[in-house]
């Protein structure tokens, strides 16, 4: 399956992105210089009245290009390409997080969240405010991003949070941690940790592309999500699509990759 993906993703061309339009070359003719340098102003003065604008154009670029990567002959499976999304915009706090205050600010990991060992597994989780607040806690927050869109779309009654954060915690190290509770007519092709350890390597480069800051991951990812939920307008219950999203985000927050080399769930 991620054979396929992956081909899809970058056999075909590279990958957009928003890095800032090179120098043209002596060759290159002065109308196709005009029109450079008329795009790049035009992005700049977007980029001027929203802030936002490039995590924005990040966040559609990801899920179009997971879309189109995720799509074959007969459609497109949703269940797993909100998971797969969903597990990314989780992942996605951890490095956020690691980023910031463990990479640029020299903070130890252990001050930075609260380290569990599991003694089931051996594996390490990651727990703490820090990584709260992208995923769940701030303003542009996953939960906050995708909850909004699924209200948009006629959501009444959000789902329980606090539910998925006692069961992440619950099954930590064992077999049912990061496996979205659903039924089996909708569950993904893939668990959430597989499309993180297969995806991320992939994706993550093309997030940074458009956003250096790395306060703005877990938004573009966010920003993916809100456009695939948004795109399934009527075809899955919004109820449902909110649900894999956050059981697959919130476990997907607590581990890190370095962590689980060589581990494949399946």
């Amino acid at each position: 399956m991620f054979k396929n993906i992956f081909s899809k993703l970058f056999a075909s061309s590279n990958p957009a992105v928003a890095e800032p339009i090179p120098a043209a070359v002596a060759t290159t003719s002065s109308s196709s210089q005009s029109t450079d340098v008329s795009e790049q102003n035009q992005q700049s003065q977007l980029a001027q009245q929203d802030p936002l604008y490039a995590v924005k154009r990040g966040g559609k670029e990801i899920a179009s290009k997971l879309f189109m990567a995720m799509s074959t002959e007969r459609g497109i499976h949703l269940e797993s390409l909100l998971s797969a999304l969903g597990a990314l915009a989780g992942y996605a706090c951890q490095i956020s997080v690691r980023e910031i205050y463990v990479q640029q600010q020299g903070r130890p990991v252990k001050e930075t969240f609260i380290v569990v060992h599991s003694k089931q597994n051996g594996c390490t989780y990651y727990f703490g405010d820090l990584l709260n607040r992208p995923l769940v806690e701030s303003r542009y927050s996953v939960w906050s991003l995708a909850s909004g869109a699924t209200q948009k779309l006629g959501l009444q009654q959000l789902i329980d949070l606090h539910d998925i954060f006692k069961h992440v915690t619950d099954t930590l190290g064992s077999q049912h941690f990061g496996i979205p509770r659903v039924d089996v007519e909708h569950q993904a092709k893939e668990t959430p940790w597989n499309y993180v350890s297969f995806l991320w390597p992939q994706l993550f480069p093309l997030a940074q592309s458009f956003c250096k800051n790395p306060a703005d991951w877990p938004i573009l990812f966010g920003v993916a999500v809100q456009e695939i939920l948004f795109a399934s307008k009527d075809l899955i219950a919004p109820e449902l699509a909110l649900r894999i999203v956050m059981e697959s985000a919130i476990p997907m927050s607590k581990i890190y990759l370095p962590d689980h080399v060589g581990l494949v769930s399946t």
